[in-house]
């Protein structure tokens, strides 16, 4: 009896860390669904600028960028969006002041093409 004692312990202790793991496995799986199947905040909500077709297709266009290119490449153009949703191509300078709040709008995106005059 006392030769299947410590093997005995051994298969119950190994039985029970076993069911501990699968056991914690099981809530972090269940949380990360949890986490990953709740409804996520709109875009705006998180101050995201929200892209039309029409505004994808502006920045294509004019080779834009939403995040900035490399330190050494100077942008020739921005896009901003005013007050009413309009996006529109307007001159590094302008861009720049309405992202220091200087000028109205909001800043979508800096462009390497140039702003082309209208008419």
């Amino acid at each position: 009896m006392d030769a299947r004692v410590p093997w005995l312990r051994t298969a119950v202790t190994s039985i029970r860390t076993a069911m501990t793991a699968g056991a914690l496995t099981l809530l972090v799986g269940f949380g990360a669904m949890s986490v990953l199947a709740a409804p996520q905040p709109p875009a705006q909500q998180l101050g995201l600028s929200v892209q039309d077709e029409a505004t994808t297709k502006l920045l294509e266009r004019n080779r834009c960028s939403t995040t900035g290119f490399a330190p050494d490449v100077i942008p020739a153009s921005a896009i901003i969006r005013d007050g009413n949703g309009r996006t529109r191509v307007v001159s590094f300078d302008h861009g720049w002041a309405v992202f220091k709040k200087e000028r109205p709008g909001e800043l979508v995106a800096v462009c390497l093409s140039r702003p082309r005059a209208i008419g």
